[in-house]
């Protein structure tokens, strides 16, 4: 199917790695000049901070996973189809 499609092997997903230069609004830089905004980028849950629960002693604790990105981090992101899209899933 995706021979069918034509075009390069880069044009498809692939991982590319970059580096947070900010994160209110998030902004990640890919390479020495491509700027990544927010509108381009979408945080899985292990870059993020978020509330579980868990089982301490047999009863359940709510508890916050503090994970979220900070200015300097490395990150692995999925460039989806054509590169119109980011998604960070993990940090290097």
């Amino acid at each position: 199917m995706l021979k069918s499609r034509g075009g390069n092997q880069s044009d498809y997903a692939d991982v590319v790695y970059g580096t947070v230069v900010s994160t209110v609004p998030i902004q990640v830089q890919l390479g020495n000049n491509l700027m990544l905004t927010n509108v381009f980028l979408t945080t899985g849950r292990a870059v993020s901070d978020y509330e579980t629960t868990v089982k301490v002693d047999g009863s359940d604790k709510k508890v916050q996973i503090k994970n979220g990105l900070k200015t300097g981090d490395h990150v692995a992101m999925i460039r989806s189809d054509g590169g119109q899209s980011f998604y960070i899933f993990d940090k290097v």
